[in-house]
């Protein structure tokens, strides 16, 4: 990864914490808030210039930004952040998310004008032995993966990858779709899709044929291999009963042998074997994309904290910014496509935690806001401040811990 890649993560990731920090300063602005200071960057200050009542500085580290507000402090001052109508200061904190989710809707945008082609969900075709065949049909779209609904093609992907569709040792994946066909609603159950394995034993067998000549020889191995019931064809038999093709059969037993070992130790590794057709690619199909994509994103994100909750994901797995940046560069490095589809995740996420209601969170000081709008009186600056002071304290512990995480993962060549 270059230099040049790794300033780009930074950059990015400085923009995502800045835009958050310039919501919270405009519509503190809008609502006549006295502002203390607005800063680009963290650290020691470069550069600094008071107008009005506001401090507009430049600090040395370009690692987001700053916004004094005041919160949590008391005073008489009718313009201070505490003395300001509560819907007022509630519109003030929930700020710096949207921005972050209009600059997410930007990524996705982009992202979407920079693809060769708008995927769909629509179902265009199958791929050679497409088991999905023989559920699905060419103009389904697809509406719900096991009781998921499908608004991408990253969405098919991730609920195929990670729902539990196989028995130990079964051959196939099953899954319950729901599809529109031909203007009507159409559910169907048990969708199997084939192992990895089982598209290597298909490749494996076309490669055969070109080594040892198609003529008078089935076009697919599955007209000679029933995967399903462990069968051969008829016409595989008396192919074998000709002494011409006793070594082509034999070979063809050979691959037959190495997928039925193979496919036991495959885990959440099926064979996708129907693809999507393209729109075209104008303002309506790209706004509507670029919508599907925010959706989805922030769904797999919502997702992914449930799962973090839970314990499906442990804190090993979490990211800080270093592996933000270095995810990014990565992503820079397989061009700009890559790198909008991962900024506009990083900008979604960013958004959808500074609304949990975790203390020092902006999620936290909308809550406390609400009670305040609910009991018609704050609560003192003291005790909500304490409360944040605790919550920063925990997310500064958790910052070394994702911290070291990322430096172990660059070691280990992660």
């Amino acid at each position: 990864m270059s230099i040049v890649n790794i300033l780009l993560g930074i950059l990015l990731f400085f923009l995502i914490i800045l835009i958050h920090e310039f919501g919270h300063f405009t519509v503190a602005k809008l609502c006549k808030m006295r502002v203390r200071e607005f800063a680009i960057g963290m650290g020691p200050r470069i550069l600094k210039k008071r107008i009005g009542d506001t401090v507009y500085c430049l600090k040395a580290l370009p690692i987001g930004g700053s916004v004094s507000l005041d919160e949590d402090e008391e005073n008489d001052d009718p313009y201070s952040f505490r003395n300001r109508p509560v819907f007022m200061r509630i519109l003030v904190i929930a700020a710096g998310a949207f921005m972050n989710f209009v600059l997410g809707f930007i990524f996705c945008v982009i992202y979407i004008c920079t693809s060769s082609n708008i995927p769909t969900v629509t179902v265009s075709g199958f791929y050679d032995g497409a088991v999905t065949a023989s559920y699905l049909q060419r103009g389904d779209i697809i509406k719900e993966i096991n009781g998921m609904s499908i608004f991408t093609t990253t969405d098919i992907s991730f609920q195929l990858t990670n729902s539990v569709a196989r028995d130990q040792g079964a051959q196939f994946y099953s899954y319950n779709f729901v599809v529109e066909r031909n203007g009507e609603t159409v559910r169907i159950n048990d969708v199997n899709f084939a192992s990895r394995a089982y598209a290597q034993m298909i490749a494996d067998y076309s490669a055969l044929l070109r080594e040892s000549g198609a003529q008078g020889r089935a076009e697919l191995i599955t007209e000679y291999y029933d995967a399903r019931s462990d069968e051969f064809s008829d016409s595989f038999k008396a192919l074998g009963n000709d002494a011409a093709n006793a070594d082509f059969c034999g070979k063809v037993e050979e691959i037959i042998e190495k997928y039925k070992q193979s496919y036991p130790k495959e885990k959440n590794s099926l064979f996708l074997d129907f693809y999507v057709m393209p729109a075209e690619k104008n303002f309506g199909t790209v706004m509507s994309a670029a919508a599907a994509t925010f959706v989805s994103d922030a769904r797999l994100i919502w997702i992914s904290l449930g799962n973090l909750i839970t314990g499906t994901y442990g804190l090993n797995e979490l990211s800080g910014p270093i592996g933000v940046v270095q995810s990014v560069g990565t992503a820079a490095s397989l061009g700009i496509t890559s790198l909008m589809l991962l900024a506009a995740l990083i900008a979604i996420n960013v958004g959808i935690v500074n609304l949990l209601p975790i203390p020092a969170m902006d999620g936290a000081r909308l809550v406390f806001l609400i009670i305040e709008a609910i009991r018609g009186k704050p609560i003192k600056a003291e005790r909500e401040g304490m409360v944040h002071f605790v919550g920063i304290m925990l997310l500064m512990l958790l910052m070394v811990v994702v911290t070291v995480n990322d430096i172990i993962r660059i070691f280990n060549g992660g």
